[in-house]
């Protein structure tokens, strides 16, 4: 009797060793899911406020680009009536009085100024509607650009005969580039040097050709360009915060440095020693092969 008692308490204990055992094994499984789901939770988690932030980000980016185009309108309208409205005053001297010949040939020389501007502007605009589209290829070739720089800044001293241009230009200096890009690089520096620097301060233009590469710097003594604005001033249709009353419409310095890129140069902009800015660009003397 005392070993049949002996023996049903063994099994009752190995049976409630084996509910502890399925409880435990069940507590493990249930903590498993819990790990799993809470896992899971947090990955979900993690991507819907990756997702949250990379929205925001396109839709600020998208208000920061309406805003420039709503800049780029208003500048271009501006830019667009004021020649226009020159170049009829003009006109209408020539044809309402009776003039001499020396102030004909100045109204007529007004009037010429203005159609360059008009074109100029277009041109800007027709080039960053082609670069858009994929349509404006570049031709390379073997090019003096140390002559081509010196008919872009006397091109720029015609329409700016009041300004100074100091210059130290290496002579025969070649590169390998689109020639009209390179006019179209030199023209839009040496524009915004001087449109964002006193009429009384010179701008410093120097060519120099060193170890398989060409350095073309473009130095101006205006207010200069805050430091977190110096790769902002690239993309399209962007002005400066202080900007504001100067005439422009963002197209001349991304042109720039569309073209820059597409020789596979570059170009960087650093303080100049007492104020204003240096705008450096780096193109190769040679093919790449």
């Amino acid at each position: 009797m005392v070993d049949q008692t002996k023996t049903i308490h063994e099994q009752q204990i190995v049976m409630s060793a084996n509910d502890l055992g399925k409880q435990a094994k069940l507590q493990g499984e249930l903590q498993r899911k819990w790990f799993m789901i809470a896992g899971e939770g947090s990955v979900f988690l993690a991507l819907m406020l990756l997702g949250i932030f990379q929205v925001r980000k396109a839709f600020k980016k998208e208000g920061e680009l309406l805003s420039r185009q709503k800049t780029f309108l208003h500048s271009v309208t501006h830019e667009f009536k004021s020649p226009v409205a020159s170049l009829r005053l003009q006109i209408e001297t020539l044809l309402k009085r009776n003039l001499s010949n020396e102030q004909q040939q100045t109204a007529l020389s007004n009037a010429l100024e203005d159609t360059d501007r008009l074109d100029q502007l277009l041109e800007k605009i027709l080039i960053a509607a082609r670069i858009d589209n994929g349509e404006l290829p570049v031709y390379p070739e073997n090019l003096n650009i140390s002559l081509k720089l010196r008919d872009s800044i006397e091109k720029i001293k015609r329409a700016h005969p009041d300004r100074t241009i100091e210059q130290n230009i290496d002579e025969n200096v070649y590169a390998y580039i689109d020639a009209w890009a390179f006019t179209s690089i030199t023209t839009n520096l040496l524009e915004n040097a001087l449109l964002y620097s006193p009429k009384e301060k010179a701008v410093s233009v120097g060519l120099t050709h060193k170890n398989n590469h060409i350095a073309l710097t473009i130095a101006d003594l205006g207010a200069g360009i805050p430091a977190e604005e110096r790769r902002k001033i690239f993309q399209k249709f962007y002005r400066l915060s202080s900007s504001s009353g100067y005439k422009g419409t963002g197209l001349g310095l991304y042109l720039v440095d569309y073209f820059i890129k597409k020789h596979k140069g570059s170009i960087t902009v650093k303080e100049n020693t007492q104020q204003g800015s240096i705008f450096e660009v780096v193109l190769q003397s040679k093919k790449n092969e």
